[in-house]
């Protein structure tokens, strides 16, 4: 049975590891700095960035990439953001339990 420790200690791993997120729209991707961190008030761990968009689009996928620059996750989307949006704040969010 994990510990207390080491649930805390796999949600710092995670803050520590995420460094940037990419996001589709069209057949490109984007770059964009993670805007905040944290854990939330049920344990899981949140991280948050901005998707800045010119116009009207369609996101098609959002993805964590760690320090080494490596895909860490990935979630496909279907978000629409009108033409008078200037963008969407995401948020993936992790639960660590043991199972």
């Amino acid at each position: 049975m994990l510990t207390a420790a080491a649930i805390n200690s796999f949600k710092a791993h995670i803050d520590r590891t995420i460094a940037y997120a990419k996001y589709k729209i069209g057949a490109t991707y984007y770059q964009a700095p993670i805007h905040k961190r944290e854990v939330l008030s049920d344990g899981r761990v949140a991280v948050y960035f901005t998707i800045n968009t010119t116009g009207a689009a369609t996101i098609a996928e959002v993805q964590l990439y760690d320090t080494s620059g490596q895909l860490w996750a990935t979630k496909p989307e279907n978000i629409e953001v009108a033409s008078v949006q200037n963008g969407v704040l995401y948020r993936f969010t992790f639960s660590i339990q043991e199972v």
